[in-house]
């Protein structure tokens, strides 16, 4: 369980705030009431042998490090059924992901002083006796002070490298992009994997761009996009020094990080004039800002007059009006949040357990989700949970739709509906957003599930039959149930195998997966003049499933299965324009993508062969193409989530070791909440169009 403000640890820390969350715990701002200081404190609630030593190592490696350009270890203790707790020095200042979320991609000189900066703290670690691998050096774990210095944090999968040790079942892990091909599986890692992690870090900061990751440049021929392809401003020099870093072979990588440093240096003609040998010398400090300049009289004057305007447009930009439309070009942040900005971006400086482990072999298998989703193999005879009034629905039959017309947005329900298993078949539930006046929807003989609202929220369709145990729907076809009416009628005079609708934000078209040309493709049935097409048949990639809408209805996000993985593309509405959007590779496979309704954001569901496909939910941000974990949860798999319609909710299904239920949780502020608790399988859970859920 996160801890709240006030907590007191250990008798000793007082926690001040969250910092950040990932699978395995959270980091805290907390004071010292010893000492009257300020400190971090990392948790570790993933208390399984492996990963308490994997802990414990990182307490022991970080306790021995003296170096300005790395964080000090100062406590390190156990609270029983609680977790571990690491107490470390507080570095005020953003990380680097944070940093370009404010600010953008950096600039080259900016690339140079962080870049050996961090060179700096490697050659200290490398040249310990054992030398001292980093293994995740990325975005989130560079961390730029408030002071100007630059800081590498976060040794969760450091490892001392002892040339006979094996490494430990937790601290087997990469992250996609960033992590050499020899960090994947139990191949033997060296000073040299360091070194391809930090020159795909500086890579990401300044192209905005995560690189095609290692495994599938080794595995599948995937080329690195050259970094002048997507800043040409960037100096040759400058990108030749970073993509010799990021070579697959270690061999023809840097050697060392001095020789490393020494490159970035180097590349820098103006300020270290292209000379060699220079490894020894002092890193450039980083400057976030640029040093203040005396300012003639003129641009004093000027200023003024500025001022004056911006004292008279203050009415105008504290009108509410005007802020909700501030508020729409960016992610939507309820007022009552002041820290949302600083909490939502610090999640990325945790990773989480189901996004960063990975299987010990390097062939990957593929993991294919069953469609309806039940993580849990659980079952269970209970109905008590389920205390329907509503009058029972009969089971679909095969007619013509006539009441699936195109309908326009709105609605003002707060609520979610959700399948559950009952018996051996799914049905569809509803329920207020705070889990109240649950009723079901749905008594077809063979399932629903596989559902969507419309628009309005005044129909859903659905797919029928649907299981607790099928994974495809050969004989499956759409349903519309009009919920004020109480009456299902077919979409499709055929039954073709369609699952999986998504009906169009303009109400005029509804996506689905198909079966009918004997493999998973996506289709667009267009409600005005009913016709049909297929958008998907990609060549090497024969099936395509999950379709999402954009929130102005002009592209879809889908699933791939490609060289054995899932991955997240889009497309036009026409089904133009196909393309992948994330690339992580490796054992990673991710599905079920949704957008955020202002269209900023992207959230998917994420498995890890090497955890046996459990799930973690990731968001992808259009702005800077970056990916990072949404958050932390003591569950066991979180996936398929939904936003509520004014994006500030998420709902999704949750699993522990037995049950799989639904849970709700405010993007910028508390912990997540479970909605539903019975013994049953509950998936697939949607917002209601147009609700506002209960605080």
């Amino acid at each position: 369980m996160t801890l709240g403000q006030g907590n007191l640890l250990y008798n000793r820390y007082r926690v001040v705030e969250i910092l950040g969350r990932g699978g395995m715990g959270a980091v805290y701002r907390a004071t010292d009431e010893s000492l009257g200081v300020e400190v971090a404190v990392k948790e570790n609630l993933f208390t399984t042998d492996d990963y308490a030593r994997q802990f414990r190592m990182e307490a022991v490696i970080m306790a021995g490090i003296r170096h300005p350009n790395l964080p000090r270890v100062s406590d390190h203790f156990v609270i029983d059924d609680m977790g571990q707790y690491l107490v470390m020095d507080y570095i005020e200042g953003d990380d680097l992901r944070q940093r370009m979320d404010k600010k953008g991609s950096i600039s080259e000189k900016e690339a140079i002083q962080i870049g050996s900066a961090a060179c700096d703290a490697l050659i200290y670690l490398h040249s310990r006796k054992p030398p001292i691998l980093h293994r995740d050096i990325k975005l989130g774990n560079i961390k730029l002070g408030s002071n100007g210095q630059v800081y590498l944090v976060d040794f969760g999968l450091a490892k001392m490298g002892w040339a006979h040790e094996e490494t430990m079942a937790a601290a087997r892990a990469m992250t996609p992009g960033y992590s050499p091909p020899e960090q994947y599986g139990s191949a033997h890692t060296d000073a040299r994997s360091d070194i391809y992690s930090l020159g795909a870090t500086l890579y990401a900061a300044l192209t905005g761009a995560i690189p095609e990751d290692s495994l599938m440049r080794v595995m599948d021929g995937l080329a690195l996009t050259p970094l002048r392809n997507i800043r040409p401003e960037i100096s040759e020099r400058l990108a030749g020094v970073i993509e010799k870093a990021m070579e697959t072979s270690a061999a023809n990588r840097y050697q060392s990080a001095e020789e490393f440093k020494e490159a970035l240096l180097g590349a820098d003609n103006a300020e270290y004039g292209g000379v060699k040998g220079k490894a020894a010398i002092k890193s450039p400090e980083y400057v976030p800002e640029k040093r203040k300049k005396l300012v003639p009289i003129f641009w004093r004057l000027a200023g003024v007059f500025v001022l004056l305007l911006v004292v008279a447009g203050g009415a105008i930009f504290m009108n509410p009006a005007y802020q909700n439309r501030l508020q729409a070009a960016f992610f939507p942040v309820p007022s009552a949040s002041p820290t949302v900005v600083s909490t939502l971006a610090a999640t990325a400086t945790v990773p989480a357990a189901a996004a960063v482990i990975v299987a010990t072999e390097t062939s990957v298998p593929s993991p294919t989700p069953n469609p309806t989703r039940p993580i849990s193999t659980a079952t269970s005879t209970a109905t008590s949970a389920v205390t329907s009034t509503a009058t029972s629905i009969p089971s679909p039959t095969a007619t013509l739709l006539a009441v699936a017309q195109p309908t326009p947005q709105g609605g003002g329900m707060g609520q979610i509906a959700y399948a559950s298993i009952v018996g051996k078949v799914a049905q569809i539930f509803l329920m207020n957003t705070d889990g109240s006046e649950l009723r079901q929807l749905t008594n077809a003989t063979e399932g629903a599930c596989s559902f969507d609202w419309s628009p309005d929220g005044k129909k859903l369709i659905y797919s029928s039959p649907c299981d607790d145990k099928r994974k495809d729907y050969p004989g499956s076809s759409l349903y519309v149930l009009d919920i004020e009416k109480d009456s299902t009628s077919s979409l499709l005079f055929k039954a073709s195998g369609d699952f999986e609708p998504a009906w169009s934000p303009d109400g005029k078209q509804i996506a689905f997966t198909s079966l009918r040309d004997g493999m998973m493709q996506i289709y667009v049935y267009r409600l005005g003049d009913q016709s049909l097409k297929r958008l998907t048949a990609l060549a090497n990639s024969p099936q395509a499933h999950y379709p999402a809408w954009s929130p102005d209805s002009s592209r879809i996000a889908y699933t791939v299965i490609r060289s054995g993985l899932l991955q997240i593309w889009t497309m036009s509405a026409d089904g133009s324009n196909q393309k992948q959007l994330v690339r992580t590779g490796g054992a990673f496979s991710e599905y079920l993508p949704i957008w955020s309704p202002d269209g900023a954001t992207l959230l998917f569901s994420e498995t890890n062969a090497g955890l046996n496909g459990l799930s973690s939910l990731q968001r992808y941000t259009f702005k800077t193409n970056l990916v990072d974990a949404l958050f932390a949860s003591n569950l066991v798999s979180s996936a398929d989530a939904h936003f509520s319609p004014d994006g500030a909710w998420i709902v999704y299904e949750g699993s522990d070791s037995k049950t799989q239920n639904i849970y709700i949780w405010h993007l910028f502020d508390g912990e997540p909440k479970r909605l539903t608790s019975s013994a049953l399988i509950d998936f697939d859970a949607v917002w209601r169009p147009g609700g506002v859920p209960a605080k």
